[in-house]
């Protein structure tokens, strides 16, 4: 069904559009709004995940640092229509095979295979870094649990733990056949602690384990230090420049948004008057296009209908200038527009998005950054957010492993790796909901807008 959409009256340029707050919020009716097989997509080429044959294989193209191309479009994605992911299924126990402890052990710390070790400690130091997101295993072999309890919870935990469980469905899905799932349980039980019953020590190293780790490690660094981010001095040599140049229609940003002036206490590549809080309020709804934006978003349609400078989402140019728009309200409270009923609208559909289970494993936002999930635990060595207590990571930044810009975007992206699912589009309208959903918990928090910003 069609909702009447509100047509916009006169002009929406960058100022109005970007800072007026009238845009649509004098209109009462929710739009339906566009989808990612609607939307034509503005991402940079390997943003937009086209499945492509290769050696007579489909599969999907990625950032090169994703790996090598696969393909999941069997599994649920966050894609508007999408298929659903399976209920839970109880398994039958296949007494007929036996388990190798030996094999189980290798497969628990088997990277295509899980690794379990992401999430649970077993008694071995040469797994680094093991994550504490499920429990401890070291000693569960002296708990008394029978295999038959063990290998449903890898076969399906869901119909024991319910749906909010953060454990991948293993052998349902088809990750892990019988016998593998018999092997690891073996090998669960001949876990039995040392002193028996009591989780074995292995090493003295804290770093090892997560209870005693530090959470942010001198070697990950700081993605908003200036000194380890390459992404400001970026900013400086592409989009600074870029804001007085002239396009192909005679026209820069700076003819309608003011040069750069000079920098100050936060707006350290200079101040450009007309942008100052408007990044606060984005992602924003914008009726002409039914559906939310971040700026990577808005930049992308509006650069090159004003000036005809293309600035592809996922692109250098576009994170660059998003950076040097978002120092314009560096440290101001986020604003998001949470009385416009349309942005309400994104908030619950970006909500459902956090919950859905996809890809392969069928798991969701919610099993790594909620207190149920993962939340302020250790997934592998990555220290996993909860998004009703800790502000995101502020995009875009430099990422020092990739050696490369990403923005929030291509981190939702990157998360399907793992879960065996196909990427949307960078800047696919589910994903601005899915931002929308998390902005608007900082919003309600109080939380304030961070970017990577030049020290004085």
């Amino acid at each position: 069904m069609k909702w009447p959409i509100c047509r916009l009256r006169g002009f929406l340029g960058w100022a109005g559009a970007v800072a007026g707050a009238a845009v649509v919020g004098a209109c009462a009716t929710v739009v339906e709004p566009v989808t990612s097989r609607e939307w034509k997509t503005r991402a940079s080429e390997l943003s937009q995940g086209r499945i492509v044959e290769i050696d007579g294989k489909r599969v999907q193209r990625r950032y090169p640092v994703f790996g090598a191309p696969t393909n999941f479009e069997d599994w649920p994605t966050y894609a508007t229509g999408s298929k659903t992911y399976f209920p839970p299924q109880k398994a039958q126990f296949p007494a007929h095979l036996k388990g190798d402890p030996k094999r189980g052990h290798e497969l628990l710390k088997n990277s295509a295979k899980g690794p379990c070790t992401a999430c649970h400690v077993i008694p071995d130091a040469t797994v680094w870094p093991a994550g504490n997101v499920g429990p401890d295993l070291r000693a569960i072999g002296a708990r008394g649990i029978s295999d038959e309890f063990l290998y449903q919870v890898i076969w399906d935990p869901r119909v024991f733990y319910g749906e909010e469980t953060p454990m991948a469905p293993f052998g349902a899905s088809g990750m892990w056949t019988p016998q593998e799932i018999m092997d690891a349980v073996a090998y669960l039980q001949s876990l039995k602690g040392n002193p028996p019953g009591q989780p074995e020590k292995v090493t003295d190293d804290k770093q090892w384990d997560p209870r005693t780790r530090d959470v942010v490690r001198p070697e990950y660094g700081d993605p908003l230090d200036p000194t380890a981010n390459p992404g400001v001095a970026l900013t400086e040599a592409i989009a600074v420049p870029l804001w007085s140049q002239t396009g192909p229609k005679g026209r820069s940003c700076a003819d309608c948004h003011g040069a750069i002036g000079a920098p100050d206490e936060k707006r350290t590549l200079g101040v450009i008057k007309s942008m100052v809080g408007v990044a606060t309020r984005y992602p924003k709804w914008f009726g002409q296009y039914r559906r939310m934006m971040s700026i990577e978003d808005f930049l992308a349609v509006h650069a090159p209908e004003t000036t005809g400078i293309e600035l592809p989402t996922q692109a250098d140019a576009n994170m660059t200038m998003s950076i040097l728009i978002k120092m314009q309200s560096y440290d101001m409270p986020y604003a998001l527009d949470l009385k416009n009923p349309n942005v309400q609208a994104a908030i619950k559909r970006g909500e459902e998005l956090f919950k859905r289970r996809v890809g392969q494993r069928g798991q969701a936002c919610m099993h790594c950054h909620t207190e149920r999930g993962g939340g302020r635990k250790f997934l592998g060595g990555r220290f996993l957010a909860d998004v009703e207590k800790d502000p995101m990571v502020n995009h875009p930044y430099w990422r020092t492993n990739w050696n490369q810009l990403i923005d929030i975007r291509m981190r939702f992206q990157w998360c399907m790796t793992p879960l065996r699912a196909n990427m949307l589009p960078g800047d696919a309208p589910e994903y601005a909901d899915l931002e929308t959903y998390l902005v608007a918990k900082q919003t309600q928090r109080g939380d304030r807008l961070q970017v990577p910003r030049l020290a004085h």
